[in-house]
């Protein structure tokens, strides 16, 4: 079993896993959603980072142990422990953040101390828009920086170019830092595409590209992947620069090479 989507911490399990473990507790999970900016999800309590959510990823609880919610998130389904406090009751978002960033505020007005940074991404319910403004849980959000939630960037190229210079974090998910798989995961998303989160999972659940590399391909080798912006061209987050930087790919490919032994295992076309 894949820890990632191995829904069972060895007292519990996901219903859906009935009949493949014995010896715990099956339980349907409790629907939440992330309150914090961004949250860690981690291999244990107090464990290390295996990767991130934003605000309003949706996330099922199956347990609780020493202040740590146990579960996955909802559509890619990995598993980890949050912190109980980064959690709140799911509620139907409404909105999305487009920009780079934006800040809720105490009250409608930029000229006010925000109480929260969300990053790109992050979905919400919102209502009451008024001033410039709609209404964020006890807060506002300018309505330049969010859109309904079903409106979709359609080149997810372009949506990945917004994060150059963005610096690298292993296991990060936002416009605060983010590694290769996440880059892929955050432009995706913002299409209104489901992505598994990790490069590998990636690999295997795209098709392969058929014919040569176009604008928003994916290039993988083991452990790493980027996105194509035209035939030559490759935007990745990466450990070489700990940025998120735009490289000829015959470039790439020959640091690679020359530094990990590794050659392009496969190009993917979601």
């Amino acid at each position: 079993m894949d820890r990632r989507d191995f829904r069972c911490n060895g007292t519990v399990a996901h219903a859906s896993l009935k009949g493949q473990v014995d010896g715990v507790a099956f339980v349907d999970g409790q629907a939440q959603s992330v309150a914090a900016s961004v949250a860690d999800l981690l291999v244990a309590p107090n464990g290390v980072l295996d990767r991130q959510l934003i605000y309003g990823e949706r996330f099922c609880v199956l347990d609780y142990q020493d202040g740590f919610a146990f579960g996955f998130a909802v559509p890619s389904g990995f598993v980890g422990y949050v912190r109980q406090d980064q959690l709140q009751d799911q509620t139907a978002p409404t909105h999305r953040v487009v920009t780079l960033g934006a800040h809720i505020y105490p009250t409608r007005s930029i000229k006010t101390t925000p109480v929260m940074a969300l990053p790109f991404g992050a979905v919400m319910q919102a209502s009451d828009q008024a001033d410039g403004f709609w209404r964020v849980g006890d807060g506002y959000i300018p309505v330049q920086q969010v859109q309904e939630i079903d409106t979709h960037e359609d080149d997810t190229a372009a949506t990945a170019l917004r994060f150059l210079g963005v610096p690298y974090l292993w296991g990060g998910d936002s416009n605060w830092g983010l590694d290769c798989s996440g880059l892929v995961h955050a432009a995706l998303r913002a299409a209104g595409r489901d992505c598994p989160r990790d490069s590998d999972q990636q690999e295997a659940f795209f098709a392969p590209a058929d014919g040569p590399a176009q604008r928003g391909d994916l290039v993988f080798w083991k452990g790493h992947v980027g996105m194509m912006v035209d035939r030559d061209t490759f935007v990745h987050a990466n450990g070489h620069h700990m940025a998120t930087t735009l490289e000829p790919l015959d470039v790439v490919k020959a640091r690679i090479m020359q530094a990990e032994g590794k050659e392009v295992t496969s190009i993917r076309r979601p």
